[in-house]
């Protein structure tokens, strides 16, 4: 009887340490109301941390993101090191930037909004007629 009880507790400590380790994460879409435009979730002042192929961990530096002038795009300010703005095209809360030329360079990839404080990405850029730098971001506010 001492060791059934004694195994209920422990079987009940950990349960409790296990559901109170566990973390509510933010759906992006719950911070949006339905009528309202869905590129304002991704518009702000962002955190970006890069890890590239070519250069290895980036230092952080600031994104901007806002809505383009088209009802489906979305402009990101200074990404990769960059003063040109770079569109993405958005469906819910995933984002696809479309091969376009930012400064001598293609760049290209895709993302996903995972909460309304974090967006992580994957691009491409072409640094030569052969080779691509491939970048994989985290975007923080």
């Amino acid at each position: 009887m001492k060791k059934t009880l004694q195994l209920s507790l422990t079987v009940l400590l950990f349960g409790t340490l296990f559901l109170a380790s566990c973390s509510k994460q933010e759906d992006p879409s719950s911070t949006t109301p339905a009528n309202t435009n869905p590129r304002t979730r991704f518009n702000g002042n962002w955190v970006i941390n890069e890890k590239t192929s070519d250069l290895g961990t980036v230092p952080p530096y600031n994104v901007t993101i806002t809505d383009s002038s088209d009802a489906t795009h979305i402009l990101f300010a200074y990404l990769y090191g960059y003063n040109k703005k770079t569109y993405a095209t958005v469906s819910g809360n995933n984002f696809t930037i479309p091969t376009q030329l930012i400064q001598g360079n293609n760049i290209s990839g895709n993302g996903v909004l995972t909460s309304v404080h974090r967006i992580d990405m994957k691009y491409l850029v072409q640094t030569t007629g052969t080779h691509y730098d491939t970048v994989t971001a985290v975007l923080t506010k």
